[in-house]
C-alpha cells in the first residue's frame, strides 16, 4: 500500500534539496508538495521519506553508501513511469531507475541525496517468443529468474553475469558472464527496447528506429532513459559444459606467481572463444585459482586444449573437472543452490568497496605489473585480511583468440566502449565490521594500491563495477573511452536538461 504523507511535513524535507555538483541547471526550491501533487495527479504509486517502508526501499545494496532519495516511486505501468519523468522534468529534479539495486555506487538511488527514484521491481516478467527466438524481459527482472524461466520455457539462455540477484542495469552497461567469450556480452544480445525518454515519452528503440538512442542505451542507459522492457536474442543452451578449476596454493614467491600468470596470458591470447577463463585470488596471499567453463564438444577436447598450459605451470594443489548442464553450470558459478530470487521486496545488503581495471589486447599486461600485483597480495593483502578487510580479485578473460566480446565492429552497434579488452580485473573488499570512516578510508587506500600497481596510462575501467571515488570526468573517460564524444552528442539531442543525472553520468555536448 502506498502511504501519502501530509503535505506540510514535506516542507522540511524540501529544504535539504541542493544543486548537484557539476550541474549547470539552477535547482529551483519549489514547494515539494507541488511535485508530490503532480505525481498524485498521475496516480503514481510512491513512498515518501516519512513512510514506514521508505528506509527499506531507499537502502542501498552497498551499505557503504547512503544517498537519500526525495521519493521512491513503484510503478506498475509504463504510464506511471512516464508521469514520474514528466513531473521530475517539470520541477527540475533528477531521475534514476532502480532495476535490481545492485549498483556498486548506489547509482539506482541517484548516487546523491534528493533524486527521484523509479523502482522497477514490478516489471519482472520474462516471455520467450518461439517465432523470433527472442526473450521479452521487464526492466526490473533479475538474472537468476531470467535464466530459470527461459530454461523452463524453452531450454534457451542468454550470456550474463553469475549473481542471480543482479538486475537490468547489468546489460544496460555491458554485462559479462562466463559464456561471454562464446556468445558476447549481455548488451550485445539486446535487439530492441521500450524506453521512457527525458520528455516522458514512451518509445521503441532499435537499430533502424531511434537508432542513435538505441546505440547509447546499449552501454550507457542510465544517462538516457528508463528502459521498461528489453528484447534479447537467445541461444539453445548446451548441456555438456566442462567446468574446471585448478588451485595453485603452493607457490613460493610473488615472482613464481607472476611467471605463472604470464604463461596463462600467453595461452589466453590465442584461446578459442569456447573457453571461459578467469584467475582468482581470495584474500590469502599469492595462491590463485584458474577456473572457468568450456563450451566445446567434450571433456576430451578440453583436455587437448588445456593440458599444454597445465604442463607449463607449477603443479596445482587441487582440481575439479566435471561436465555439467546449463543450469548446474550457472549454479556453480553463482555459488548457490537456486537461481530464483524474490521478484519483489528484495532486501539483501552488504558493505564493500570495489575497483576495476580493463587492459588491452594490443598491450598485454607486463610481467613487472604482475610482479607488483602479487607482491602487494603477499604483503598488504595479507595485512588487510588480518585487519577486517577480506578481499578478492577476479581477473576475467574478455579477449584473446576469436572472442565474441572484442569484435571492433560492435563499437557501431553499442556504446559499450571496451572492444579491445584482454583482461578485466575486479578488486573487491568487504568492510566486515561494518562502515566506519577509518575502515572506509583503509578499504579505499588498500584497493587503490592494488589497482595502481598494475594500471598503465592507457588502461580503462568497467562501469558495472562503478567506483564512486572517481571524479565525473575521470569516470566518463575510464568507463566509455572513445565512445564518450558520440555519447555526449546523443545526450544533447535526447536529454540536454539532464533529467537523467547521477554523479558519473554522461554530460551533453556543448
Amino acid at each position: 500500500m502506498v502511504r501519502f504523507t501530509p503535505l506540510l511535513s514535506l516542507l522540511p524535507l524540501l529544504a535539504s534539496a541542493s544543486p548537484v555538483p557539476g550541474d549547470d541547471l539552477s535547482f529551483d526550491l519549489l514547494p515539494r508538495e507541488t511535485f508530490v501533487d503532480c505525481l498524485s495527479a498521475g496516480k503514481v504509486p510512491m513512498v515518501l521519506q516519512s513512510s514506514a517502508n521508505f528506509g527499506q526501499l531507499a537502502s542501498a545494496y552497498n551499505l557503504r553508501l547512503k544517498p537519500k532519495p526525495l521519493v521512491v516511486t513503484i510503478p506498475t505501468t509504463t504510464t506511471h513511469v512516464s508521469n514520474t519523468v514528466k513531473c521530475a522534468k517539470k520541477y527540475r529534479l533528477h531521475v534514476s531507475a532502480r532495476g535490481g539495486g545492485h549498483s556498486y555506487s548506489a547509482q539506482g538511488l541517484g548516487g546523491i541525496d534528493g533524486s527521484v527514484v523509479i523502482d522497477l521491481q514490478n516489471f519482472h516478467d520474462v516471455k520467450y517468443d518461439p517465432k523470433t527466438t527472442w526473450a521479452e524481459v521487464g526492466g526490473g527482472a533479475r538474472l537468476g529468474n531470467i535464466a530459470r524461466k527461459l530454461y523452463d520455457q524453452a531450454r534457451r539462455g542468454i550470456p550474463h553475469g553469475t549473481c542471480p540477484a543482479v538486475g537490468m542495469g547489468h546489460p544496460s552497461l555491458g554485462g559479462f558472464g562466463i559464456s561471454s567469450r562464446y556468445w558476447g556480452l549481455m548488451v550485445d544480445q539486446i535487439m530492441q527496447v521500450q524506453v521512457v525518454t527525458a520528455d516522458g515519452s514512451l518509445k521503441i528503440a532499435k537499430n533502424n528506429y531511434n537508432g542513435d538512442l538505441f546505440w547509447a542505451l546499449k552501454g550507457a542507459a542510465p544517462s538516457f532513459g528508463i528502459i521498461t522492457r528489453f528484447w534479447f536474442k537467445t541461444y539453445a543452451v548446451p548441456e555438456n559444459i566442462v567446468n574446471y578449476s585448478y588451485r595453485f596454493t603452493g607457490l613460493t614467491s610473488p615472482a613464481q606467481a607472476a611467471d605463472a600468470f604470464m604463461t596463462i596470458q600467453t595461452f589466453a591470447r590465442n584461446a578459442s572463444k569456447e573457453l571461459g577463463l578467469g584467475v582468482s585470488l581470495w584474500g590469502n596471499g599469492i595462491g590463485f585459482e584458474l577456473s572457468g567453463a568450456y563450451y566445446g564438444k567434450s571433456q576430451a577436447q578440453f583436455n587437448t586444449l588445456f593440458q599444454p598450459l597445465l604442463n607449463k605451470l607449477p603443479p596445482y594443489s587441487s582440481s575439479t573437472l566435471e561436465t555439467k548442464g546449463w543450469i548446474d553450470t550457472l549454479l556453480r558459478f553463482a555459488g548457490s543452490s537456486t537461481l530464483s530470487v524474490p521478484e519483489t521486496g528484495y532486501n539483501e545488503h552488504t558493505t564493500f568497496y570495489a575497483k576495476s581495471l580493463v587492459t588491452s589486447n594490443r598491450a598485454p599486461v607486463e610481467r613487472q605489473s604482475m610482479l607488483n600485483f602479487f607482491t602487494y597480495a603477499a604483503n598488504q593483502g595479507v595485512s588487510a585480511s588480518n585487519q577486517g578487510l577480506p578481499w578478492f580479485v577476479i581477473i576475467n578473460l574478455y579477449g584473446g583468440g576469436n572472442s565474441a566480446i572484442t569484435n571492433p565492429a560492435l563499437l557501431k552497434e553499442s556504446s559499450y566502449g571496451h572492444r579491445d579488452t584482454l583482461w578485466n580485473f575486479q578488486f573487491y573488499t568487504t568492510l566486515s565490521n561494518g562502515f566506519s570512516i577509518p575502515t572506509n578510508d583503509a578499504a579505499i587506500k588498500f584497493l587503490t594500491g592494488f589497482d595502481s600497481g598494475v594500471r598503465r596510462s592507457g588502461d580503462f575501467s568497467y562501469v558495472n563495477y562503478a567506483d564512486p571515488t572517481y571524479s565525473r570526468s575521470q569516470a566518463q573517460r575510464l568507463y566509455y573511452g572513445k565512445q564518450l564524444t558520440q555519447l555526449s552528442l546523443v545526450k544533447k539531442k535526447w536529454d540536454k536538461d539532464q533529467v537523467f543525472w547521477y554523479p558519473q553520468s554522461i554530460d551533453p555536448a556543448r
